[in-house]
């Protein structure tokens, strides 16, 4: 029996290591953020994680314990159904996890005003809108204020606050994220959502869905790069350099449930597009695109 509960504590202890090395990994992308919005994330999951440890840790030494001394092939074993931890037992059993959920919640209830995916981030820089609308399966963003377009591709400055507005068209439910720059919001067909991001470094980031939403959801992905914001200009002149525009009628083969995993740059955009697509949803019978 001892040897098996060493080779239990063993494979326990194996399994920690192999998470830990699992997380350690650059592929983990949760875990090693790069924005202000993702790090704060992480911060909360690690304390969450740590105070949960204070009974997760003693529940373990309890069970191996349980387990070594009271083994079938434990001879000195004595079966006592009646047996009780009295009063301090109880107090134990209930009061150590009440301890413990009163600081996470605490800590929860302070991080959700905190992280309100609503709530703009402080800075002296201007931010920057950018329009999402979910399609299936791709992304489109909408630059209003530089009148242009790109699918499945998103540029933005580094160190500026990106006030994202997020809507989705002719698809079901879809969540956004960013694990690096953001945590999930979902965006949905005849509303809008809100998203503030903001890069604290240089470099390209992953994009993706996360809401299961059909047999195109796999690639429903798109990337992301964050540049000096002395380049952002140069980059959107070079898209106003593009051939493609983005129509009334390009926009509706967009549409479309195709799966279009490439680039495209607009160097036009329907005027007021984006709220074109909110409210052809709360006026079903006008035709607005």
């Amino acid at each position: 029996m001892g040897k098996k509960i060493l080779i239990g504590i063993i494979l326990v202890v194996l399994g920690f290591l192999g998470i830990i090395l699992v997380l350690s990994n650059e592929n983990a992308l949760s875990m090693h953020p790069r924005g202000i919005i993702a790090r704060d994330i992480l911060h909360l999951i690690w304390a969450n994680f740590a105070l949960m440890w204070i009974i997760i840790i003693p529940t373990y030494f309890l069970l191996f314990w349980v387990v070594w001394r009271y083994g079938l092939k434990n001879e000195n074993a004595v079966l006592d159904p009646e047996h009780t931890s009295g009063t301090l037992g109880a107090v134990l059993m209930w009061g150590l996890p009440t301890l413990i959920v009163i600081p996470l919640a605490l800590i929860t209830w302070d991080a959700t005003y905190k992280l309100n995916p609503y709530k703009p981030i402080a800075s002296e820089v201007k931010p920057l809108t950018v329009q999402v609308v979910a399609l299936d399966w791709k992304w489109l963003f909408i630059y209003p204020e530089q009148g242009v377009a790109t699918l499945n591709y998103l540029h933005i400055p580094a160190h500026t606050p990106i006030h994202l507005q997020l809507t989705a068209d002719h698809s079901p439910m879809n969540s956004f994220w960013i694990p690096q720059l953001s945590g999930q919001i979902y965006s949905m067909a005849g509303m809008t959502t809100q998203l503030h991001i903001m890069a604290d470094k240089v470099g390209d980031y992953a994009g993706k869905e996360v809401e299961i939403n059909g047999e195109g959801y796999a690639d429903m992905t798109f990337a992301v790069r964050a540049v000096e914001p002395t380049e952002f200009g140069d980059w959107v002149q070079l898209v106003k350099a593009s051939p493609h525009h983005l129509t009334a009628d390009v926009y509706e083969q967009l549409t479309k449930h195709l799966v279009q995993k490439n680039i495209l740059l607009y160097s036009e955009v329907e005027e007021n597009l984006f709220h074109k697509i909110v409210h052809k949803y709360m006026y079903p019978i006008r035709k607005v695109l």
